[in-house]
Order: C-alpha cells, then sequence, then structure tokens
C-alpha cells in the first residue's frame, strides 16, 4: 500500500508538473501538402487526398508551445473541446491555409487535434487565449513568415526529378528570416522529402532562433537544425498524374507482398 502510494504522489507530481503549461517558446510549422499527401498514400494504397485548391501553396500544421528539451506541453485542458463556431468567420481560410490534406477524414479533425493538443496550452498567451486567436494567428504568420514566397523568390520550385541542398534551403529562410528554422524531412522509399519548415516565437510572439527543438547537423561544414538525413532532398510537386502512378505502385507493392 506504502509503494502504491508513494507511485500515486510520484505521478501526481509529474502530472502536476504538466498541467502547470510551463513553455519556452512556440514552434509555428509550415507543412508541404504534396508530402503529407505521398506519406498517407504510402500507408494505404487507398487513402485519397484533400489537396488545398493552390496545391503549390504551403499551408499550417499548428503553433506548438514547447519546453526545451522536452516535448509538450499537451492537452492542457481536456475539457475545452475544440467549437467550429468559434472560427466559423475565418471557416473558408482555414479550409485552404490550415488544410487536412487526409481525405476520408472529418474537415473539423486537424483543427480539433490541433487546438486540444495545442491550443489550450497556448491559450495561457493572451493573444491566443481564443480558437479565434489561435487559429487567426497561425494564418497571420503564414502570410507574413510565408515559405511558398520565400522559396519562390529563390527559385526553389517544387520538382519530383530535381533535389534541392539543404544548405541551399536553411539559407534562404535565414537570410529573409534573420533566424534559424528546423527543417523536417520524411523518408519514403529510400528519399528525403522536404516536409516541414518550422519558424520558432518567444511568447512575446516574436521570432527567435529554433536551437534546442531539434538537433543540429553538419552539412557541408554548415551547422543546421534538420532532421534530413541526406545533403539534397526532393522538395515534391503534386501532380495529379503523378499521383495516381504513385498510388498504382504502391497499390501492386501492397497486393504483390
Amino acid at each position: 500500500m506504502c509503494i502504491y502510494l508513494i507511485f500515486k504522489c510520484i505521478n501526481y507530481v509529474e502530472l502536476s508538473s504538466v498541467n502547470a503549461n510551463e513553455f519556452d517558446l512556440f514552434i509555428f510549422t509550415q507543412l508541404w501538402p504534396a508530402t503529407d499527401c505521398m506519406e498517407w498514400k504510402k500507408h494505404n494504397p487507398h487513402h485519397t487526398c484533400n489537396m488545398p485548391k493552390n496545391v503549390d501553396a504551403w499551408t499550417v500544421h499548428g503553433i506548438w508551445p514547447t519546453k526545451l528539451g522536452t516535448r509538450g506541453p499537451e492537452f492542457c485542458n481536456r475539457t475545452w473541446l475544440f467549437d467550429p463556431e468559434q472560427v466559423r468567420s475565418i471557416e473558408d481560410e482555414l479550409e485552404q491555409s490550415w488544410a487536412n490534406v487526409y481525405g476520408g477524414t472529418p474537415v473539423y479533425q486537424l483543427w480539433a487535434h490541433e487546438w486540444s493538443k495545442h491550443g489550450t496550452c497556448a491559450a495561457q498567451i493572451q493573444d491566443l487565449n481564443s480558437e479565434l486567436k489561435y487559429f487567426s494567428t497561425g494564418l497571420h504568420w503564414l502570410q507574413k513568415y510565408s515559405m511558398t514566397d520565400i522559396f519562390k523568390a529563390a527559385q526553389i520550385i517544387p520538382s519530383n526529378t530535381k533535389k534541392y541542398s539543404v544548405n541551399d534551403i536553411n539559407k534562404v529562410i535565414k537570410e529573409k528570416l534573420n533566424i534559424d528554422p528546423s527543417i523536417v524531412c520524411k523518408v519514403e522509399d529510400s528519399k528525403n522529402y522536404l516536409s516541414e519548415i518550422r519558424i520558432c516565437f518567444t511568447k512575446q510572439l516574436l521570432p527567435v532562433n529554433c536551437d534546442g527543438i531539434i538537433a543540429r547537423q553538419t552539412i557541408n561544414g554548415e551547422s543546421i537544425l534538420t532532421n534530413c538525413k541526406s545533403e539534397e532532398v526532393v522538395y515534391p510537386n503534386y501532380n495529379k498524374w503523378y499521383v495516381q502512378l504513385y498510388k498504382l505502385v504502391m497499390w501492386l507493392q501492397w497486393f504483390t507482398f
């Protein structure tokens, strides 16, 4: 019984620490839908994708309060459920700029998940203390710190054949924003695909270096915050016929397994 009570007390202390909602910065994550779609189809050849109207635009994944050296906090208020009515005034914009790519899933699934897991923790900051403020801030940051615009200006154009240097991607972001971003890749069929760009913000909502959210790697002599496993990555172009071919290949592999 004593051991059980001690264990319960330890758990209570740990939970209290998490529920204190302590964090150091925000991670603002922009997502490349073409890579997300590819990964979704890889999991199941029958999956379909709901792509935004502008398939060449980056979208929002989320705004994540983060304590350096760990994950979270997360799910800070499980009773504060996502209410679609609170974002009805910006719903059309959310559907395109904070899009749920996963076909066959509820339209609100991504927003509900991001609000419950991250938004309820971000809400301790006055500028993010409601659904409308949280999601509106994400849309505003997407416009102000647009990877779509930054890459286009640097002639980094989506392609299913050409590869881009992680150094070049990091350089153009740093030159434009004057901070160190985090570059995230997904590996499919032994290829590194550009998946997300993460920009960090202080609690005062000012851009800051992302040191501490991911380990640095030295690539061609340069220290970069990234999980990419190669010097060059694919920045895939979403093409309906290419996706259908990829889906067929995945189906054949799945069928013959």
